[in-house]
C-alpha cells in the first residue's frame, strides 16, 4: 500500500511540473512577486522607510555590495530616509552613533549574523569571523596577549626594519629625474611586509620588488569582494565556494595565495622543528598559548588567527595611511601645520630617528590628523551587522522586534553632526583639537566595537604612528593631481588607488 501511496505522489508532481511546464516563464515571476509583496508588507519591520527594492528582498544590499560603494549608497539613503533605513526585509541601517553603541556593548546580547560565516576558513573560524559568543571569548583570551599593546611595542623592531627598507626605496625615488612616486601602493607593500614580519618573522618581498608580487593582494582584494557581496545572501555560499565542485577551480582556492602559502609553510616549518623561535613573533605567541590549552585553543585556530591578521590587518592599516596622507597633502595649510610641529619637534629632540610611541603620542597636530583621517574615511567599507535577541530589545528608546538584523556602517556613523559638528563631510583636524575629543572618542567605530573591538587594533595604531611622523618629517610631497579625489572601491575593506605624488627629501631643521 505505502508503495502505491508513493507512486501515486509521485505521479501527482510529475503531472503537475508537466501542467506547469509551457507556463513557467510566468509562474517564477508571480512567485517572486508573491514574495517580495509579502516580505514587503507582512514584516514588523514595514513601517520603516527605504528603497523599494530593499523592501521585499535582499536584492538592493547585493547590488549596493556589488557596486563597490555601498558606504556612500548607505549614506545617501540616510540623508534621503532618515536616521532608521530598512535596507532589507528584515534589517535596518541605524545612522545614530549613540544607538550603535548601545549595540555593540559586550552585555546586552546582539549576536553576530551568518555575514560573518561566509570568510574563510569555514573550518576554523577566526576572531573576527566567529559567530558564537562563547567560542569568540575563549579564542580571544588567548589570543589577547600577544596582541596587547606591551607585546606589540616588543615587535617595535620588526617596523622599523621594514621602514629603513621603505626609506631605502623612496630614497631613489627622490634622486630619480622625475621624482615619481606611487605611494599608496608603497603604503599597501609595507603594510603587507610589516605583517608577515611581526607574524611570521618573513617579508613577503612586496616593499624589495616594488610591485604585486604573484597578484597576492589584488587576488586578496578579489576574495574580500566576493565575501562582501555572498555576505549578504550567505546560503549562496554553499552553490559557489562551498560547492566540492569549486575546489578545482584555482580562483576559489584561497590556498594559492601567497600569503596562505606562507602562513602555512611557517607552521609546517615550526612543527618540524620542534623549538622555540629566536624570534617571539605572533604566531610562536600563538603556539604557545596553543600549548598552554590545547583542547580550548586548537592548532587551526592558531592558523586562522594568524592568517587573519594578515587578511585584515594589511588592507585595513594601509588603506588608513592612504587616507590620512592625502588628505593632510590636500591641504597647503594642514601640511604646513603638520611639517611645522615634526619639525619643531624633530629641533627639540623629541623626535627620534625611527619615531616611537610614546614621541608621537605627544604631537597633537598629527593625531588629530589621524583621528580625522579614520573619522571621515574608515578603513571599513561595508557594514557591522548584529542580530537583536529573540525576546526584542530597545535601542535608543525605539523597540525593534526580535530576529531583526542591525546594520551599522561607519562612514555613516561618523558623519553624525551632533557628535562630530556642522561640518562631517570635511577634514578639519582641528575639530580634535577644539571640541571635546574624549566625546567624539567614544562614538569611534573604525575598529568596532564592544566585544568584538578589532583585535589587531594596536599593531595598527603602532605602525601609523611609528611610520606617518617619519613620512612627513624627512620627506616633501605633492600630489600629482590635488584637484582629483582619491580612486577607491569597497569590497570588505576600502582600497584605495591614484595616491601619486612628486617625492623629495627634506632638509633637516
Amino acid at each position: 500500500m505505502a508503495v502505491i501511496q508513493m507512486e501515486q505522489r509521485d505521479s501527482t508532481i510529475v503531472a503537475l511540473l508537466n501542467a506547469m511546464g509551457p507556463y513557467w516563464t510566468l509562474v517564477i515571476p508571480l512567485v517572486l512577486a508573491i514574495r517580495f509583496t509579502y516580505y514587503r508588507y507582512a514584516s514588523p519591520l514595514r513601517r520603516h522607510p527605504g528603497p523599494f527594492l530593499a523592501s521585499g528582498s535582499r536584492a538592493w544590499k547585493v547590488w549596493s555590495t556589488w557596486s563597490g560603494h555601498t558606504e556612500m549608497d548607505h549614506i545617501r539613503v540616510h540623508e534621503r530616509y532618515g536616521p532608521i533605513v530598512r535596507i532589507a526585509p528584515d534589517e535596518l541601517s541605524l545612522a545614530s552613533p549613540k544607538a550603535a553603541r548601545e549595540v555593540l556593548a559586550a552585555d546586552k546580547g546582539f549576536h553576530k549574523t551568518d555575514f560573518y560565516k561566509v570568510f574563510p576558513p569555514p573550518e576554523n573560524p577566526d576572531i573576527f569571523t566567529e559567530t558564537c559568543e562563547a567560542v569568540h571569548a575563549v579564542k580571544k583570551r588567548h589570543a589577547s596577549n600577544p596582541y596587547s599593546m606591551a607585546t606589540m611595542h616588543t615587535m617595535a623592531a620588526f617596523i622599523e626594519d621594514t621602514q629603513r627598507l621603505l626609506v631605502d626605496k623612496l630614497d631613489r625615488m627622490c634622486k630619480a629625474q622625475d621624482q615619481y612616486c606611487n605611494l599608496g601602493n608603497y603604503l599597501h607593500y609595507f603594510a603587507f611586509d610589516v605583517l608577515g614580519e611581526v607574524a611570521f618573522s618573513r617579508k613577503f618581498g612586496f616593499l624589495e620588488a616594488g610591485f604585486d608580487v604573484e597578484g597576492a593582494i589584488k587576488l586578496i582584494d578579489d576574495i574580500q569582494w566576493y565575501d562582501g557581496i555572498m555576505g549578504q545572501i550567505s546560503e549562496w555560499d554553499y552553490v559557489f565556494r562551498r560547492n566540492p565542485l569549486c575546489k578545482y577551480i584555482p580562483s576559489f582556492d584561497i590556498g594559492n595565495n601567497l600569503v596562505t602559502r606562507m602562513a602555512l609553510d611557517e607552521m609546517a616549518k615550526r612543527k618540524r622543528s620542534g623549538k622555540p623561535t629566536e624570534r617571539k613573533d605572533l604566531l610562536s605567541q600563538l603556539f604557545d598559548a596553543h600549548a598552554k590549552a590545547p583542547e580550548a585553543f586548537e592548532e587551526g585556530d592558531v592558523f586562522a588567527v594568524a592568517h587573519g591578521a594578515i587578511m585584515a590587518g594589511s588592507d585595513s592599516t594601509a588603506s588608513t595611511m592612504q587616507s590620512f596622507s592625502y588628505h593632510v597633502l590636500r591641504d597647503p595649510t594642514i601640511y604646513a601645520n603638520l611639517k611645522k610641529e615634526l619639525d619643531e619637534a624633530a629641533a627639540a629632540g623629541k623626535l627620534s630617528d625611527m619615531p616611537q610611541w610614546s614621541e608621537t603620542q605627544a604631537l597633537p597636530y598629527f593625531q588629530a590628523c589621524l583621528k580625522e583621517g579614520m573619522r571621515l574615511r574608515p578603513a571599513v567599507g561595508l557594514n557591522i551587522c548584529r542580530l537583536v535577541p529573540l525576546e526584542g530589545a530597545e535601542i535608543g528608546g525605539q523597540f525593534f522586534p526580535g530576529g531583526t538584523r542591525i546594520a551599522l556602517n561607519g562612514w555613516v556613523l561618523h558623519r553624525d553632526k551632533e557628535i562630530f559638528g556642522h561640518d562631517p563631510e570635511t577634514f578639519r583636524p582641528e575639530r580634535w583639537l577644539e571640541g571635546d575629543a574624549k566625546m567624539m572618542e567614544r562614538f569611534m567605530f573604525q575598529f568596532g566595537g564592544g566585544a568584538h573591538l578589532c583585535i589587531g587594533k594596536n599593531l595598527a595604531l603602532l605602525e601609523m604612528n611609528k611610520t606617518l611622523p617619519l613620512l612627513f618629517r624627512d620627506y616633501e610631497m605633492r600630489l600629482l593631481r590635488p584637484d582629483e579625489e582619491l580612486q577607491y572601491h569597497s569590497t570588505f575593506f576600502v582600497v584605495q588607488s591614484g595616491l601619486e605624488v612628486r617625492i623629495s627629501q627634506r632638509r633637516k631643521a
